[in-house]
């Protein structure tokens, strides 16, 4: 069964070590330390709301604001799981893939942090007591979402990590989110790896398009692979039909754009079905050069954003 909402006595614990062991981030004040109360002087949900303008907003409430995060291994620190809220609501997004999540206690956590959203959580393991799970966090005002599905499952060595389908609805727009997150490494066994996970995505995105299914699909995440190199391509070849799919973020990558900083690469992507209308380009917001010690306290990717048209 997928994990849904927060384990509140998993929150607590965390909690309590966040209180008594975060690194600080260079603002000077614990992320815990301003925030609304209620009348007894107790913070809100446990948890006092997080900061805003902390970095430039990218979303607005004109727009549907996708994003999908690496959070590199989450949680960094105990910190991690306030600066990633607060880093969340200053950007204003509404739905995000999330990446990585090493930590359902810290995960609850962060979503106890942010009391306008809610999340699901993938099921998928390596081992009883490790992971590196995908998650969709989504606006709960605007956005409902349907039963979330694990896709190949039994495909390992295409999928280490299965790919993580959750449908949602926003207004009149109805679409499938799927988060990915390819098998990662520089050999050429890695490469061969990401090559056929492309080729199975293709084909169960074709017969879904051409069999009558929901036409919509968004598909973002870490893919492990560059979209703006011939070994790239080739790899991700069956992704790049024109007619099928479009990745937002090629216009961000070929201005100069990266997400992930120590090489100046771009291997997180958002691709989109033909039948995926509305917006533009996705943009890569540069949270390395805006946020203080980003890569020690927060993660070593930056998200990847799409904004569309509120529906």
């Amino acid at each position: 069964m997928l994990r849904t909402g927060v384990r509140w006595s998993a929150v607590l614990v965390v909690a309590l070590v966040a209180l008594t062991g975060c690194d600080l981030v260079d603002r000077g004040t614990d992320p815990d330390a301003a925030g609304s109360v209620d009348d007894g002087g107790t913070p809100l949900d446990g948890y006092p709301p997080p900061h805003s303008g902390i970095v430039p907003a990218v979303g607005s409430a004109a727009t549907l604001d996708l994003a999908c995060w690496n959070i590199e291994n989450f949680p960094g620190t105990p910190a991690t799981p306030a600066l990633v809220a607060d880093l969340i609501t200053s950007l204003d997004l509404d739905l995000i893939i999330v990446e990585e999540i090493a930590s359902d206690a810290a995960f609850d956590e962060l979503i106890a942090r942010l009391p306008e959203h809610d999340a699901v959580l993938s099921t998928h393991q390596y081992t009883p007591t490790s992971y590196q799970k995908i998650g969709l966090i989504y606006r709960t005002s605007i956005a409902t979402i349907g039963t979330p599905e694990l896709l190949f499952g039994d495909d390992s060595y295409g999928f280490p990590r299965p790919l993580f389908r959750v449908p949602v609805t926003v207004g009149a727009l109805t679409f499938d989110m799927i988060g990915v997150h390819f098998k990662a490494g520089g050999a050429p066994e890695d490469a061969l790896r990401r090559a056929q996970a492309a080729r199975t995505l293709d084909r169960y995105l074709r017969a879904q398009l051409d069999g009558g299914g929901e036409p919509e699909v968004v598909v973002l995440g870490d893919y492990n692979e560059r979209t703006n190199t011939v070994d790239g391509r080739e790899v991700l070849a069956p992704l790049l039909a024109a007619d099928r799919y479009r990745f937002r973020d090629d216009a961000a990558i070929a201005a100069g754009g990266y997400t992930y900083p120590s090489s100046r690469a771009a291997i997180d992507h958002i691709l989109t079905t033909a039948g995926f209308d509305g917006g533009g380009d996705a943009i890569i917001p540069p949270l390395d050069r805006q946020f203080p010690r980003y890569a020690s306290l927060v993660s070593d990717h930056l998200p990847v954003v799409l904004s569309i048209p509120m529906p």
